[in-house]
């Protein structure tokens, strides 16, 4: 179902298709280009696309007359965000009915966006004969993949990797890069793996004064605990008021895993303080498992107060319930509290029951019904989560669907070439090709190995290798997308 501004607004108008098979079946068969609109659902300025450009009389008429209307949003569907997104929300793509890529753009005014519909109308109706005969898809840009020859996982690599992290880190405010900061848990999380492995006191300091600047800055909500997605400022102020799931998990992990480490009680009560907004925000005891963000809106935004409502993102995305699962996992046992233990194995109970079926794997989310089935980053998650859960109670059933959807991995996503797919064949095979990415790729050797550690089976091990074979050269240009991997890799160097 579609999703539009909370704001007063006339969107739901346009004509809307529910999915990208229908959109493209219309686009032939009224051969029409396609308007992909990519959102986010936190995102303001999707939002006043909505109130705005969206809303203009003109804009709808052109719409429904010659284009075929798509609307994604980037947490339902993050395996199209990774084709088409134009460096940020909201992106707007315009594809030929064979998903050739006309044009596309982020924001715009409603003035700015008619002058654009007109000229790409134009361009389509001029070009279309010759569009009609080239082959398939472009897409906005492309993220990088380097294809290893199959080399073994080496330290030097390992070296790499945490030196190019290393090097975005900011010294001074903690987090990395010199400008607007976001919250890279799983940077944090690698550096303080290395940590432990290496004794490196850099990457201690460095994920210490990264978590102690954010709790001290404004990112943190003083009123309501949580965290916020970003900040304009480099020191972790002008925070924009969205606060996800995954971040908040993620921050949980690393609040856990400095204390297990410093023993200092200052990240134990962090660790607390996140769980609480967690069970008092994003909770829902009814299913029970944990919506995907709280966003707030200004109720004034001329008068540009500090008067907030809030709405909530009531999707159930597994990818993100499986990391909040494992993070209270940890917190059952780091923080003695076996109420967080007992709240993950009900989380975990219910993905597998609602957000699954029996031959496609996990699906990304549930609202009133399953959706995106067989996306790498939700079967992956999902096992680490399952592997922990065997870790922590001995039941073997966990054990049992964590080897199923290791077997789904291996049958459905293995890349020939090396590594896993990002998702798995889809009818509009031209609609962006299948993608293996580090950062995906690493999480699921992680949990390859997890599984190998307890089962002792070969395969899982070899299911690891595959997914560390397939990378290699210059680590640097993955930027902090590597840390994933450089987890996984060290943790397969550790096991020798």
């Amino acid at each position: 179902m579609n999703r539009f501004s909370p704001n007063p607004n006339l969107s739901h108008l346009i004509h809307w298709t529910e999915s990208e098979e229908d959109a493209f079946r219309k686009a032939r068969e009224q051969d029409r280009p396609v308007m992909l609109f990519l959102a986010a659902f936190w995102c303001r300025y999707c939002q006043r696309m909505d109130e705005g450009a969206f809303s203009d009389r003109e804009n709808m008429a052109l719409l429904n007359a010659y284009f075929v209307s798509l609307r994604v949003e980037n947490a339902k569907r993050p395996d199209i965000d990774a084709r088409y997104n134009l460096n940020g929300w909201p992106t707007i793509a315009f594809l030929t009915p064979n998903g050739k890529l006309l044009a596309a753009a982020n924001y715009l005014p409603s003035d700015e966006f008619k002058e654009f519909l007109l000229n790409v109308y134009m361009e389509y109706e001029q070009r279309k004969d010759e569009l009609r005969l080239s082959d398939g898809i472009e897409t906005v840009a492309m993220p990088a993949i380097q294809r290893a020859e199959r080399a073994l996982p080496s330290i030097s690599s390992l070296r790499q990797i945490a030196n190019s992290i290393l090097a975005l880190a900011d010294p001074m405010n903690g987090g990395y890069g010199n400008g607007q900061k976001f919250i890279h848990a799983e940077a944090n999380e690698f550096l303080l793996a290395c940590y432990e492995a290496t004794k490196d006191s850099r990457c201690l300091d460095h994920a210490r004064l990264t978590l102690e600047r954010m709790r001290a800055g404004p990112v943190y909500d003083q009123k309501e605990d949580g965290y916020f997605r970003t900040t304009t400022g480099a020191d972790w102020t002008q925070p924009h008021r969205e606060k996800l799931l995954a971040e908040q998990a993620g921050l949980l992990g690393n609040c856990l895993r400095l204390f297990r480490i410093t023993q200092r009680p200052e990240y134990a009560r962090m660790a607390e303080e996140i769980i609480g907004y967690l069970d008092t925000k994003l909770f829902d005891a009814s299913k029970p498992a944990f919506f995907g963000c709280e966003d707030f809106l200004r109720r004034d935004e001329d008068a540009r107060t500090d008067e907030f409502f809030t709405i909530i993102d009531d999707c159930v995305y597994t990818d993100a319930n499986a990391q909040a699962i494992v993070a209270y996992l940890e917190a059952g046992a780091i923080l003695n509290r076996p109420d967080h233990k007992t709240r993950a194995l009900n989380v975990l109970d219910f993905l597998w029951r609602r957000n699954r079926s029996e031959h496609s794997g996990m699906f990304h989310y549930s609202d009133d019904a399953s959706h995106a089935r067989g996306l790498l980053s939700d079967q992956a998650r999902m096992g680490i989560a399952l592997v922990q859960a065997y870790r922590a109670s001995n039941e073997v059933s966990f054990l049992e669907r964590a080897k199923e959807l290791a077997e789904f991995i291996l049958l459905h996503l293995s890349n020939p070439g090396g590594g896993y797919f990002d998702r798995g064949k889809s009818a509009l095979e031209f609609f962006g090709s299948r993608l293996s990415l580090i950062d995906q790729n690493g999480t699921t050797a992680s949990f390859f190995l997890m599984l190998a550690d307890v089962t002792k089976e070969q395969k899982h091990r070899d299911g690891a290798l595959s997914a560390l074979a397939a990378f290699s050269g210059d680590f640097a240009a993955y930027g902090l997308d590597a840390a994933p991997y450089g987890q996984a890799l060290g943790e397969w160097l550790s096991r020798g």
